[in-house]
């Protein structure tokens, strides 16, 4: 899986102005990664035409699939409007077959006093809007296009997700054969940095990589 755009921009989607050119782009990473999957994280205003027209050409022509990482607005909202469903709902109109929609379950605005409830629920909110946008698709599929993507520990808006969510978060998402769980990053997995937020650990008492072999059982 390769992501675009992010912490890598500038975003292709920004340099390119054509869907041509963004196609073409997106096929030079395809070759030189050696892959046949690309993701989109889309963290910043995109012409949507453009990303989306070359999104299918490229599909059309090689098969690619295709997901789109998206920011979160709330937890009983879900995908932000600009930022999330209108990429989506501009991605079907385009033609785009969209593999799985990867939400960024981390910085929102979080209600449940267990944050890993929250996770959870944040996730049940996206799958609502899925249904609005796929509304031909059972709740099965729509699962199985889902993916969850929490931040490790201390998040900045000061929301933490310990291991015990980890583990909640995973059986939830066996339970519900969700298409893809992942986190947010494997450097932060460990405990360096006490009650502290950085890249590179947790901010919470752990031991090292004790999030990553919870995340194993989902597999």
């Amino acid at each position: 899986m390769y992501f675009i755009g992010g912490a890598l921009g500038p975003y292709l989607e920004h340099l390119c102005t054509t869907p041509e050119t963004l196609a073409a782009a997106y096929k030079t990473v395809l070759d030189v990664v050696g892959t046949s999957h690309l993701d989109v994280d889309v963290e910043a205003p995109v012409d949507l035409r453009i990303m989306n027209e070359a999104l299918a050409m490229v599909q059309q022509e090689r098969n690619i699939t295709v997901s789109f990482t998206l920011m979160i607005q709330g937890e009983d909202y879900g995908l932000t409007p600009i930022l999330g469903t209108q990429v989506l709902e501009d991605a079907v109109q385009r033609g785009v077959r969209v593999d799985t929609v990867n939400a960024m379950t981390m910085e929102y605005g979080a209600t449940s006093p267990d944050f890993g409830d929250s996770v959870i629920n944040t996730a049940q909110s996206v799958l609502r809007q899925m249904q609005e946008i796929w509304p031909e698709k059972t709740m099965d599929q729509l699962k199985s296009m889902l993916g969850v993507t929490p931040m490790l520990g201390r998040n900045f808006n000061r929301n933490t997700f310990q291991l015990e969510h980890a583990t909640k978060l995973v059986d939830w998402a066996k339970t519900n054969n969700i298409g893809l769980l992942a986190f947010w990053s494997i450097e932060r997995d460990n405990d360096g940095c006490l009650g502290t937020v950085s890249p590179y650990c947790s901010g919470i008492s752990q031991s090292r990589f004790a999030f990553t072999k919870i995340f194993q059982g989902f597999a």
